[in-house]
């Protein structure tokens, strides 16, 4: 079972195929490990994962700017690789806060070139 959501690995998937080539990358989210989940109250959350296929360097993959949009609620979207961890972090892009269950819902992905 994987760590990520479908929306999560869309985002990942957008963001790092730049650094690491897509079959890779694929691999990595397949059969990685969950090192941490940490949400913070209503600002988003962080969800990072170890894959010993991960660059060392640090690597900060924030372009293109991808939104997610569920509802009313907008966030975007950084991914740091780093010391063989992969952090996807999700943040409040608005107004309103980023409900706990906010993973459980259909959330769409928009890319903004």
């Amino acid at each position: 079972m994987t760590v990520f959501k479908n929306f999560e690995r869309q985002v990942v998937e957008i963001l790092v195929k730049p650094h690491i080539p897509l079959d890779q990358l694929k691999i990595i989210l397949d059969t990685t490990e969950l090192v941490s989940f940490k949400n913070n109250a209503g600002a988003g959350y962080f969800i990072t994962v170890h894959h010993p296929s991960v660059p060392s360097k640090r690597i900060v993959c924030d372009k293109p700017l991808v939104i997610g949009k569920c509802k009313n609620v907008q966030c975007g979207f950084v991914v740091f690789l780093e010391n063989r961890e992969l952090t996807l972090e999700c943040h409040s892009w608005g107004l309103l806060e980023i409900p706990i269950n906010f993973r459980e819902n259909a959330v769409e992905v928009e890319v903004i070139n």
